[in-house]
């Protein structure tokens, strides 16, 4: 009984983390299509979601994909964030040390997930 009580609790605990997570990436995403909007005049059509370590420690990294007014080929604009290794959920974090210096890990689906959970 205490074993399943801790088990509860435990979970609770990563679930918590995970959910705050996230909605510091998706606060993050919302700031920067309304900034692109803004100075661009642009909406974006797409966006995916990376996780890189650096040798400056971890960065989030999004990618927002617009077709052009003038030329109609798609366009990318990059935006990064230094994230603090405390604030990565576990599995993401695992996902990124098994990866060399600076490769991108993407963390799209996982926020697909959060987001429509």
């Amino acid at each position: 009984m205490i074993a399943i009580t801790i088990i509860l609790a435990l979970t609770t605990t990563v679930i918590a983390g995970l959910f705050k997570f996230w909605q510091t990436i998706i606060g993050w995403i919302k700031k920067v299509v309304n900034k692109i909007k803004e100075v661009l005049g642009l909406t974006p059509d797409g966006t995916r979601t990376f996780i890189t370590r650096t040798a400056d420690g971890l960065k989030n990294k999004s990618k927002y994909y617009y077709k052009s007014k003038v030329t109609s080929e798609w366009e990318e604009i990059v935006y990064t964030k230094a994230v603090d290794e405390s604030e990565v959920p576990p599995e993401i974090l695992a996902k990124v040390y098994k990866q060399t210096v600076d490769v991108e890990v993407s963390t799209t689906e996982e926020l697909k997930l959060a987001i429509n959970a």
